[in-house]
């Protein structure tokens, strides 16, 4: 049982630990490919032409679903999402 416990923890710990190792230049390439305003859909949509890695579509799923009007706006959810 404590076998188990410790196995989700550290699945856990991994989701965690590749979402704060996203590189922000990462989201600053695919911003600056978006045209503005965007829809998280679009973003989402422009990280998988990308080819993004998982861990960053994995964090655009967590954004507001809402408008985003610059690369500022996307930053400053990203880091919302970091801080979760």
């Amino acid at each position: 049982m404590k076998g188990m416990k410790e196995s989700a923890m550290g699945g856990m710990s991994k989701v965690a630990g590749s979402l704060q190792e996203l590189d922000p230049r990462i989201i600053e390439q695919i911003a600056s490919r978006i045209n503005f305003p965007a829809s998280k859909d679009n973003l989402i949509s422009q990280a998988k032409e990308s080819g993004a890695p998982q861990g960053l579509l994995d964090t655009l799923n967590q954004f507001e679903d809402k408008q985003y009007n610059s690369q500022e706006d996307i930053k400053s959810e990203f880091q919302k999402v970091q801080q979760k």
